[in-house]
């Protein structure tokens, strides 16, 4: 009876969180912290445990990821504004031929959405996929937005440091370095896949695309052109590839360097890292981001590209976006304390048992019916992953439980998602085609990603 009365305080918390975001359209981070409240008080936490609890789980969160997200926010601001990813989409253009630039455009996403938001890639690389579909006289309009959201997609969920995946591995206590290994493994293959499947079982189809999937609004196209301009720069301007891919790739190079390392050389009998400490100070994630934000700045003020009050423009404004961020993903940190202190993770444990269902499916499912009730992959990401933690010692990698809840944050994407919106409008969609390009795409990611996790799970415990 007391597991059943936990789990009934648990189910009403989430609602609580879910209406306050929904109806009352509350910020996620205030109604994160009532759905906490709620929780540990109706769990006989007690009022001040509780308080001290979200505080806890908060601070803790924010200590292990808050100035890494907020290096990367700028990283990816910085990427944007300086125009080098519209010379990864040129190269990447040049190296898969016409015939393949549906794949060159979801190649540039998965690579640029590493560090960049969803939203800022789309607004950005939108208007070259329009004009690859008009064209090319063997794809259409849908094969560039399914390669755009399969590839922005995967890496925004899967490869730190986007907030969501580096929050969810740090629940985990999974290293970066291991989370970026993991999220490239899987997401890689998962994103080829996917768009195979799309474009030779679905584009292929005949009557699956038909005029009523497109639409022509003018007022919304001056819009999004308006954005684009924001962001694309003069291409006499542009940074080279090597300088366009030296912000991205240097933080994960020196992370995983320092994984490697460690993996290789082991600790000694105390239990110490046998890494050189200049190793160990390069590859730690709040240097190895601070190095990419240099390196972006650099390549942004090199030849003139960008003038050094532009540069603090665009470090303001991410900044500003950061605080949002974080709030959100230390909020989550604190109702997974919260949780932990109710007794949560002992009582799913047991449930788990009972049912025999593997816990990779179990925080796949979580992920995935908070994601389809309120929209935010990153909201359904570590609260699924909050949950999971609050059980302890689980009978899987916690890296692949952590991937599991990447997962599921990408099935049933619709409408209450902002980046559904986002890529229909921009693209000229109707809702149909949102949900044939956007919601389909992103629900066979799921699928496959899902798949692969199970076949890893094993061989690798």
């Amino acid at each position: 009876m007391e597991n059943s009365i936990i789990l009934l305080w648990l189910a009403i918390s989430i609602l609580i969180i879910l209406v306050l975001i929904l109806k009352f359209k509350l910020n996620a981070a205030i109604a994160m912290f009532v759905g906490a409240l709620f929780m540990g008080i109706a769990s006989n936490v007690g009022m001040t445990a509780t308080v001290g609890a979200i505080s806890t789980g908060f601070g803790n969160t924010l200590k292990g990821i808050g100035i890494s997200v907020g290096f990367g926010v700028m990283l990816g601001q910085l990427v944007a504004d300086v125009g080098a990813v519209q010379t990864i989409a040129n190269g990447l253009l040049k190296i898969f031929g016409e015939k393949r630039a549906d794949y060159a455009m979801g190649s540039t996403g998965f690579i640029v959405s590493i560090p960049v938001f969803y939203d800022v890639g789309y607004v950005i690389l939108t208007p070259l996929a329009k004009t690859l579909a008009h064209k090319n006289t063997q794809k259409i309009l849908p094969h560039f937005v399914g390669g755009l959201v399969a590839g922005l997609g995967i890496a925004h969920t899967f490869i730190p440091p986007t907030p969501g995946p580096m929050t969810g591995g740090e629940l985990m206590g999974v290293p970066i370095g291991v989370t970026i290994a993991a999220g490239i493994a899987i997401g890689l293959p998962t994103f080829l896949l996917s768009m195979f499947i799309y474009n030779n079982v679905f584009l292929s189809r005949k009557g699956f695309w038909t005029e009523s999937c497109e639409e022509h609004d003018p007022a919304l196209e001056a819009e999004a052109e308006a954005r684009a301009k924001e962001l694309m720069r003069d291409e006499s301007k542009l940074p080279g590839m090597f300088a366009s891919l030296l912000p991205i790739a240097l933080p994960i190079v020196l992370i995983l360097i320092n994984t490697v390392w460690g993996a290789i050389v082991g600790k000694n009998a105390d239990g110490v890292s046998l890494v050189p400490d200049f190793i160990q100070m390069l590859g730690a994630k709040e240097f190895a981001m601070m190095a990419g934000t240099i390196a972006a700045m650099a390549v942004c003020l090199m030849n003139h590209r960008m003038t050094a009050d532009q540069v603090e423009k665009s470090i303001s404004k991410a900044v500003g976006a950061a605080g949002t961020v974080l709030l959100i993903t230390g909020m989550g940190g604190g109702l997974g304390q919260v949780l932990t202190a109710a007794g949560v993770g002992s009582v799913l444990e047991s449930i788990l048992h009972n049912i025999n269902m593997p816990i990779i499916l179990f925080v796949w499912l979580i992920a995935a019916l908070l994601k389809v009730a309120q929209g935010s992959g990153t909201v359904a990401m570590i609260t699924a992953l909050g949950i999971v933690a609050s059980m302890g010692t689980l009978n899987a990698n916690p890296a692949l439980i952590a991937m599991a809840g990447f997962s599921g944050t990408l099935c049933g994407a619709h409408v209450n998602d902002s980046a559904f919106w986002i890529t229909t409008k921009i693209s000229g969609l109707t809702t149909e085609g949102g949900f044939k390009t956007y919601t389909l795409v992103c629900f066979l990611e799921s699928v496959i990603s899902l798949a692969f996790i199970l076949i890893a799970s094993l061989f690798i415990h």
